[in-house]
C-alpha cells in the first residue's frame, strides 16, 4: 500500500551528468550522475520520499547490465508558488504548486568507450486519471534515463557535460487561456541547444522492478512510449495550440479546455557549437496541471484573411473574470468612425482590400492592461474550384483549376487524387491543371489547396466515381443452320459498333441481325458517355445439317431413373412422350418409365431437323421371401426356405449349412436369430431386394419348487410349478389333478413329484420334489446342536415347523440375551 500512496503522487523528473575529469585508471572519465526526482509536497507520506535509490548502468554497445549502483539522496527542496492576490493580480482563481525535487547523486568512473554507457532508474507508476494518456494510468511507471556518449562519433564526446533544465516547475496553466513555460537550460560545455517535445516513457507496471524504496534496478534499455490518449501524443502533449521554441525551450499557446494532469516531455539536444555534430541530450519529463483558472491577456490569431468579401470578425482569444474594457483599433483610416470599437465581439468592413493591422487593448488605463496586434489580409473575392474531364479506369483524367480571384493571382495549387495504389509521388501534384490515371474502378476522394499571392487559401474536396469499364453482356457463342437468320442481343449503354461487316444488317445498334454462311466472329465495341471503351464477341458457327445420334436402346429396373443419352450438335431439343421426364427439353433428360416406353427427340438448329428413337424396357424388381418366422426347441435346428429369385445370400452366416442356397439348415442355434435373405434374379431386373425372417429358439426351463418339503402326516401340501404352459406331475398318487401347475397333495407317506412342463411346440423341461412325511402332530420343532463343517449335512441351525402355514420370525439370543440371528419364513436359520 505505501507504493500505491507514491504512485498517486508522482510527478515526474530528470537524470543528467557532469564530466569531472580523467578517473583513476587509464583511459577513464569521471562522471558525476545526477537524478531528480519530483512528488507533491505532502507532509508524513514516507513513501513519497525514498532514502536510496538503486541506478543502473548498460552497455551502450548490447544494453548489457554492468552495475547496479545504490545512491543516497543529496538533498530535498520543496518549491512552491505564491497564490497571494499580489502575486497574480490578473489571474482569477491561481492554483496552489508545491513540488518536492529530491536530488540523488553519485561519481563514477567508467571507462571510455565506443558506444558509451546508458543509466537508468524506473518507478512504479504515476498519478491516477492523467487527461493525455490512455487509461488507466496509475499502472503506467516512469524511467529516467541519460545516455554517456562513447568516442565512436567523436573523439570528444566523452568528455561532454549535459544540459541543465532549470528548477522552476510552478507555472500556472489556466485552461483555453495564454500560457509560457521556460523550459531553458544551460549548458557547461556552451553547446548550441535544440529542445522538442518527446514521448513520456513507460516505468515498471507494478512493484516487481524499482516499485518501492528496495534495492531493485532498471530493465534493460530500449524503453518503450507511454499510451496517448488522442488528440495529444508526444510531440502535442497539449494539442496542437501549444508549442516550444527549439531554440529558446519557451513552451507557449493556448491551454486545452479540459482541466486536469497532463505530462509533458521535452528533450534538449546539444550540438556543438557551430556544427551538426551531437554530443548529448537530456530528457525532463513532469506532469503539470491545467488549472480551472482565467488570466487576463489579449491575444489574437497571427493573421487574419478575408477572402470572400470586405467584413472581418475578432474575438479575443482568451478570457477572464479580470477583462473589463476593450479597446480595437482596426487600421482602416479611411472608414472613419468605424475605424476603432469598444464591443466584445466586433465585425469590421473595410473600406478597400489591403493589408491591415488590427490592435486589441484590453483594460486600457487599468490593472492588468494587455496589447495585441495582428496582420488583416483583405483581398476578396477569392472564388475557388476545378473540373474533370474522364470518368474511366486506365484513362487520363484531366484535372483543370477554375479558381478566380477579383484583388490577387492564384499561385499555389496542391492536389491529392485519393489513389493511395498510385504511391505518394504519383497520388500528388503542384501543377494548375494535371492529369491522372485510375487503375482501378473505385470512388476516390479528391482534394484540391488553391491559395492567392496574398495568402487566401482554401481547400476543395470532391467525391468521384471512377468507372470499370461499362458494362457489356453478349449472348453465347452460337451457331445457326445455314439458311436461317439470327439475332444477337447485347446489352450496355452507350454506341454499338460491330464488325466485320459481314451479311449483318445494321453495325451500329444493340440487336443486329447476322446471317453468315460459313462460321464467324462478330465483336461489339461500346462507348460510354465518358469515352470508356468495352468489347465483347460472339462466335456464330454455321452448320449444313443437324448431327444426331440418339445411342443403343436399354433394359432398366421398374421405377428406376434412367438418363437418355444422345450425341447432338443442335441448339433446341424436344422429347415425347413428355411423361416421366423432368424435362423434355434437355438434350439428356432423366426418364422413370413405369411400362417399356419409346422416347423420340426432335433436335434442331433453326429450320434444320433431326430425330431419333430410344426404347426403354422395364423389367420389375425380384420379390424376396425369406419364408415364415419359426420356432424350435433349444438344441434342434430348423430348414429355412427362401424365393424369388436366381441368387441367394443370407446372413448372419452364423449356425447355417450355407450362406448362398435358398434352403439353409440352421442347426442347433443357442439364441433367436434375425436371418436377412438378399435375392438377384438373372433373369429380369438384376437389382438386389431383401426380406427377413425370425428363428425363435424356446428354452424351457421347469421349476417343481422347493427341492425338499416336509409336512405332517393328513396336511395337504399345494405344490406350485413354472416354466411353461403345460404341466404334468406323476406320479399322480394324493394328486386332486396331476395336469395343472399347481395341483394339492395329502400324502400319507414320503414321495417324490416329478413335473413336465411343456410348451406348444413339445418343448419340455423336468424337476422334481421330495416331500417328507412326519407322523406327529404339527409343531415348532428346534434342534438342540448342528454341525457346522461344511460337509452338507446339519451346516445350519434351524428350526422345522411341521404341519404350520409360515414362520414368521426365528431369532437366537445367548444367555445374557444379546441376539445373534434373527430371520423369517420357513427356511430361515
Amino acid at each position: 500500500m505505501a507504493q500505491s500512496s507514491f504512485a498517486a503522487h508522482t510527478k515526474g523528473g530528470l537524470m543528467y551528468y557532469r564530466y569531472l575529469g580523467p578517473g583513476s585508471a587509464p583511459n577513464t572519465a569521471r562522471y558525476m550522475i545526477t537524478l531528480k526526482i519530483y512528488t507533491k509536497c505532502i507532509l508524513d507520506n514516507p513513501p513519497q520520499f525514498c532514502p536510496t535509490v538503486v541506478i543502473s548502468i548498460f552497455n551502450g554497445a548490447n544494453n548489457q547490465l554492468i552495475e547496479k549502483v545504490p545512491v543516497i539522496y543529496s538533498s530535498v527542496l520543496d518549491i512552491q508558488n505564491c497564490i497571494s492576490p499580489e502575486c497574480y493580480p490578473c489571474i482569477s482563481g491561481p492554483p496552489s504548486i508545491c513540488v518536492k525535487i529530491t536530488t540523488y547523486e553519485f561519481v563514477k568512473d567508467l571507462p571510455i568507450t565506443a558506444n558509451g554507457y546508458t543509466i537508468s532508474y524506473q518507478r512504479c507508476c504515476r498519478i491516477s486519471g492523467i487527461i493525455n494518456m490512455i487509461q488507466p494510468t496509475n499502472f503506467t511507471g516512469d524511467t529516467w534515463t541519460v545516455n554517456i556518449p562513447g568516442n565512436a562519433a567523436s573523439p570528444l564526446a566523452p568528455f561532454n557535460s549535459s544540459a541543465i533544465f532549470p528548477q522552476n516547475d510552478t507555472a500556472i496553466i489556466c485552461r483555453e487561456n495564454y500560457f509560457t513555460y521556460n523550459f531553458g537550460a544551460s549548458d557547461p560545455n556552451n553547446d548550441s541547444l535544440i529542445y522538442s517535445f518527446t514521448n513520456a516513457l513507460v516505468g515498471t507496471p507494478d512493484g516487481s522492478t524499482g516499485g518501492s524504496c528496495v534495492n531493485d534496478f532498471a530493465l534493460a534499455p530500449p524503453y518503450n512510449s507511454v499510451a496517448y490518449q488522442g488528440p495529444y501524443s508526444g510531440s502535442m502533449p497539449l494539442g496542437n495550440n501549444v508549442s516550444i521554441n527549439r531554440f529558446t525551450g519557451l513552451i507557449s499557446g493556448v491551454a486545452p479546455a479540459t482541466s486536469g494532469i497532463y505530462v509533458i516531455t521535452v528533450t534538449v539536444t546539444e550540438y556543438i557549437r557551430g556544427t551538426n555534430i551531437k554530443r548529448g541530450e537530456v530528457r525532463k519529463s513532469i506532469h503539470v496541471e491545467v488549472a480551472d483558472c482565467i488570466t487576463t491577456k489579449a491575444l489574437l490569431s497571427p493573421e487574419y484573411y478575408s477572402c470572400d468579401d470586405l467584413s472581418v470578425s475578432f474575438y479575443n482569444q482568451t478570457s477572464g473574470y479580470t477583462i473589463i474594457t476593450y479597446d480595437w483599433e482596426f487600421g482602416d483610416p479611411a472608414s472613419g468612425v468605424n475605424n476603432t470599437t469598444t464591443v466584445q465581439f466586433p465585425t469590421h468592413i473595410y473600406s478597400a482590400p489591403g493589408d491591415y493591422i488590427v490592435k486589441l487593448t484590453v483594460n486600457r488605463g487599468l490593472p492588468c492592461s494587455d496589447s495585441t496586434t495582428a496582420v488583416v489580409k483583405v483581398y476578396p473575392v477569392f472564388d475557388p474550384g476545378f473540373t474533370l474531364q474522364g470518368q474511366c479506369k486506365n484513362a487520363t483524367i484531366q484535372f483543370s483549376d477554375i479558381s478566380t480571384s477579383t484583388s490577387s493571382n492564384v499561385n499555389f495549387w496542391s492536389w491529392n487524387f485519393g489513389d493511395i495504389n498510385a504511391g505518394n509521388s504519383n497520388n500528388i501534384s503542384s501543377l494548375q491543371n494535371p492529369t491522372h490515371v485510375y487503375t482501378a474502378a473505385n470512388i476516390y476522394d479528391v482534394s484540391f489547396i488553391v491559395a492567392t499571392d496574398k495568402g487566401c487559401r482554401d481547400t476543395i474536396y470532391k467525391t468521384i466515381s471512377i468507372n470499370d469499364n461499362p458494362p457489356l453482356t453478349l449472348p453465347n457463342d452460337t451457331l445457326i443452320c445455314y439458311i436461317d437468320t439470327l439475332q444477337i442481343n447485347a446489352v450496355g449503354t452507350g454506341s454499338f459498333l460491330w464488325s466485320p461487316n459481314y451479311n449483318i444488317n445494321n453495325i451500329n445498334i444493340a440487336n443486329p441481325l447476322v446471317s453468315p454462311d460459313v462460321p464467324a466472329t462478330y465483336t461489339a465495341t461500346l462507348t460510354d458517355q465518358f469515352g470508356c471503351i468495352s468489347t465483347g464477341s460472339v462466335n456464330v458457327d454455321v452448320k449444313l445439317f443437324v448431327t444426331l445420334f440418339g445411342g443403343n436402346d436399354s433394359t432398366i429396373c421398374r421405377g428406376d431413373p434412367a438418363v437418355l443419352k444422345i450425341t447432338s450438335d443442335a441448339l433446341q431439343y424436344q422429347w415425347s412422350p413428355a411423361t416421366d421426364l423432368n424435362d423434355p427439353t434437355l438434350k439428356n433428360p432423366t426418364a422413370i418409365p413405369l411400362t417399356t416406353t419409346t422416347y423420340r427427340v426432335i433436335a434442331n438448329i433453326g429450320n434444320c431437323i433431326a430425330q431419333d428413337d430410344i426404347t426403354l424396357t422395364t423389367v420389375p424388381y425380384p420379390v424376396a421371401n425369406a419364408g415364415p418366422d419359426l420356432h424350435i426347441c433349444l438344441g434342434g435346428s430348423a430348414q429355412l426356405n427362401a424365393g424369388g429369385g436366381s441368387i441367394y445370400s443370407w446372413s448372419p452366416t452364423a449356425f447355417l449349412t450355407a450362406a448362398n442356397i435358398p434352403d439353409p439348415i440352421s442347426v442347433n442355434p443357442t439364441d433367436n436369430v434375425r436371418y436377412i435373405v438378399t435375392v438377384r434374379d438373372v433373369l429380369g431386373c438384376p437389382k438386389p431386394v431383401k426380406d427377413t425372417m425370425i428363428l425363435f429358439v424356446d428354452k424351457i426351463t421347469a421349476d417343481a419348487g422347493p427341492r425338499d418339503t416336509s409336512v405332517v402326516i393328513n396336511q395337504p401340501l399345494q405344490l406350485n410349478a413354472t416354466g411353461s404352459i403345460n404341466y404334468s406331475w406323476s406320479p399322480t398318487t394324493w394328486l386332486n389333478d396331476p395336469s395343472i401347475y399347481n395341483p394339492v397333495t395329502l400324502p400319507q407317506n414320503n414321495i417324490e413329484y416329478v413335473v413336465r412342463v411343456s410348451n406348444s411346440i413339445g418343448c419340455f423341461d423336468t424337476d422334481s420334489i421330495r416331500v417328507k412325511v412326519f407322523k406327529v402332530k404339527p409343531d415348532f420343532y428346534v434342534p438342540n446342536a448342528f454341525t457346522p463343517n461344511g460337509d452338507g449335512n446339519n451346516d445350519i441351525f434351524r428350526p422345522i415347523a411341521l404341519g404350520l402355514r409360515s414362520l414368521d420370525i426365528f431369532r437366537v439370543f445367548n444367555r445374557w440375551g444379546q441376539m445373534l440371528y434373527s430371520g423369517t419364513g420357513n427356511g430361515a436359520g
